[in-house]
């Protein structure tokens, strides 16, 4: 498919393939067993979602005055009340971009980038694979992040 406005040209069209549905291991960190598990099943392409709960929580908020993340870490149990990414490649290697949102035990929530040094308690898992050519990403030099290239 191909799309007529040249606003919309870093658009691909994939078709839908594996799905992916499970519980990742307790005690690991969310972000690289998800890393690890779209590796295995050779997933270049697709987005990944997440419920359950963390042991403790590390989330990153990107300033785009300084151009730098910052974190917050959480050092008792949380929730996870929602965690979506897309996955792409980045430097030839599958890359996930996720943001989570997290409450914790007085319901307050919190929400940013997903950052290794989440230590999952509970974390069942869907992940839907694209099939096509996967989005790269390069550096933005605008924004200093990698960005999906257009």
């Amino acid at each position: 498919m191909k799309l007529k406005d040249d606003r919309f040209q870093g658009f691909n069209n994939y078709e839908p393939g594996q799905v992916l549905k499970g519980r990742l291991p307790r005690g690991e960190d969310l972000l690289n067993s998800l890393t690890d598990l779209i590796k295995e099943a050779g997933i270049r392409s697709g987005q990944v979602k997440v419920l359950g709960a963390l042991r403790n929580a590390k989330i990153g908020y990107f300033n785009q005055n300084d151009r730098n993340y910052y974190y917050h870490e959480f050092d008792a149990g949380v929730e996870i009340a929602h965690c979506q990414g897309n996955i792409s490649m980045l430097d030839g290697e599958p890359f996930i971009h996720a943001h989570i949102i997290i409450t914790d035990s007085e319901g307050r929530a919190y929400g940013g980038h997903l950052a290794e040094g989440s230590e999952i308690y509970v974390a069942e898992t869907i992940i839907q694979e694209f099939i096509g050519e996967p989005q790269v990403r390069v550096e933005d030099p605008e924004s200093g992040l990698s960005l999906w290239e257009v």
